[in-house]
């Protein structure tokens, strides 16, 4: 993630790595739940929005493990002087599995927190609705579901992505995703 001339660069072992100038700074992310070691898991995704500066919060995505299974989460974080933490859950429980976690996140010209999932390698998942796997969700910065998402009351803004790892908009404010 960019803010101005600052990079953050999230690392899956679970460190933001600030880089500003010829500085480096790396800061380990607390987190409610432990990361998962599973292959193309860990903290996997950061958003750092225009009014951090003020508020010291961000966005990430991170995969964990529960009861045997891996999952994602969409988190907010802290930064606070020596880490960041973790500090609301805006949406849990999103399918993992052996690979194919996604995890790329960006706010949208229309402010809107925008989230690439996996199939969790499990190709069916990416073209079953009901699923958070295989897309790219689309949330209110406050977690919520937005009333204008194509397909009402889900988080889903498109679906059928095996592992979706990129998002950009273009002038006319059309999404792509690779």
């Amino acid at each position: 993630a960019k803010l101005g001339d600052t990079f953050y660069i999230s690392e899956r072992t679970g460190s933001i790595v600030t880089i500003d100038g010829e500085e480096q700074t790396r800061k380990e992310v607390q987190l409610e739940r432990e990361l998962s070691d599973e292959a193309e898991a860990g903290l996997l995704g950061t958003v750092i929005p225009e009014d951090f500066p003020d508020t010291n919060e961000a966005y990430a995505y991170y995969s964990y493990q529960e009861k045997g299974e891996t999952y994602q989460r969409v988190v907010t974080i802290e930064e606070q002087n020596d880490n960041w933490v973790e500090t609301d859950v805006l949406l849990d429980e999103i399918p993992g599995g052996a690979f194919h976690h996604g995890g790329r996140m960006e706010i949208g010209p229309d402010d809107k927190l925008y989230v690439t999932t996996g199939d969790a390698s499990i190709p069916e998942l990416a073209q079953e609705r009901d699923s958070l796997a295989g897309k790219i969700l689309r949330l209110n910065l406050d977690g919520s579901i937005p009333e204008d998402n194509p397909i009402a009351n889900s988080y889903v803004f498109s679906y059928g992505h095996r592992n979706p790892q990129g998002l950009a908009w273009s002038p006319e404010g059309v999404l792509f995703a690779t």
